[in-house]
């Protein structure tokens, strides 16, 4: 009886909420403890030294022999700044990095629509239109005629004409 009733105790007191942690409460304990300490981590030192070979090296400390350069980065990490003008060169700065980011991807992007164009051309030269098929309108396999070849062709002439340049 004695045992029993210490038993029940002893379920009910580990049942508890908040006495032990599940798995769940566990990781968010476990991510609020590592996001409190990433301005510890922010606020190191950062050395640049050159070896013997020419390698560049960074690291946290500053070689044992030889010289270095601490490059450690200035100014506030949490992103509060005095004045105004700074906000404003960080936003055109970033506006001008989307603005640049935005060039070359459209640039990136004509490039491949250029080689599939070529490619394309490049396939269509080198088969007839008798060797080829395309989906008929009752979804079967049909042989592309001549009309449709030359449409096709036209087409990626057309592409690279635009995006090749």
């Amino acid at each position: 009886m004695v045992r029993t009733m210490v038993q029940s105790m002893v379920k009910a007191r580990w049942r508890a909420p908040g006495v032990l942690l599940n798995s769940s409460a566990m990781n968010r304990a476990i991510a609020l403890l590592l996001l409190c300490s990433l301005p510890l981590a922010a606020s190191a030192q950062i050395y640049k030294w050159t070896d013997a070979n020419g390698q560049v090296h960074f690291s946290q400390n500053p070689p044992k022999e030889g010289n270095f350069q601490n490059v450690t980065p200035q100014g506030p990490v949490s992103g509060a700044t005095s004045g105004s003008a700074a906000p404003a060169k960080r936003r055109q700065s970033a506006s001008a990095a989307t603005t640049n980011d935005t060039v070359l991807q459209a640039k990136a992007d004509n490039e491949e629509r250029c080689a599939k164009a070529r490619e394309r051309i490049s396939f269509l030269q080198e088969k007839t239109a008798h060797r080829l098929f395309v989906t008929g309108d009752d979804g079967q396999p049909a042989r592309m005629t001549d009309d449709q070849f030359d449409q096709q062709l036209q087409d990626a002439q057309d592409a690279a004409s635009k995006y090749c340049s």
